[in-house]
């Protein structure tokens, strides 16, 4: 199994882990990268525009692609207390399921990212784990699972079967 981590901040932070079966990665990719809008280079739900979201999510919410999403209040702590809890926690779980790979959307925290997995999980991680840019068509599955919960109404109701929330 394949795990692709993204953060969203809406009101509260939420780090999102979508897991996928490696024998499906091929086939995603090729559906995640049919569901890009025209002239863009990914899907980022803020940017896809309000005709287009619904479909993203409902079709994204027919992919077997199923996610857990860390969700922490960001009014007592900052947003790197709050991505070091959640990220902290997703491994721990991620360690315990059969994932073999982790791609964790880069940004300017990749360093501190390495060091909480390496202090939750110790130096032999039971999965490989990596940063890759957010043209990786499959770290647009958090993307748009995140988006969808935190929109809420219509939006997280078609993908609600898909997640499964946990609270830090």
């Amino acid at each position: 199994m394949h795990a692709f981590i993204d953060e969203s901040k809406r009101g509260e932070y939420a780090l999102c882990a979508v897991t996928v079966a490696s024998g499906d990665l091929t086939a995603l990719r090729k559906q995640m990268n049919a569901l890009r809008p025209p002239g863009h280079t990914r899907i980022h739900m803020t940017s896809v525009g309000k005709k287009l979201a619904p479909k993203i999510v409902s079709d994204v919410a027919r992919l077997e692609a199923n996610s857990r999403l860390y969700l922490m209040s960001s009014k007592k702590v900052n947003e790197r207390q709050a991505r070091d809890a959640t990220l902290a926690a997703a491994v721990r779980d991620l360690a315990q399921m059969a994932v073999t790979n982790l791609t964790i959307e880069t940004c300017d925290q990749d360093r501190e990212d390495n060091r909480i997995i390496r202090d939750e999980l110790g130096g032999q991680a039971p999965f490989r784990y990596t940063h890759d840019r957010p043209t990786n068509s499959l770290l647009w599955l958090p993307d748009v699972h995140a988006w969808a919960w935190g929109r809420g109404g219509s939006m997280r109701a078609k993908i609600a079967h898909r997640i499964t929330v946990v609270r830090i």
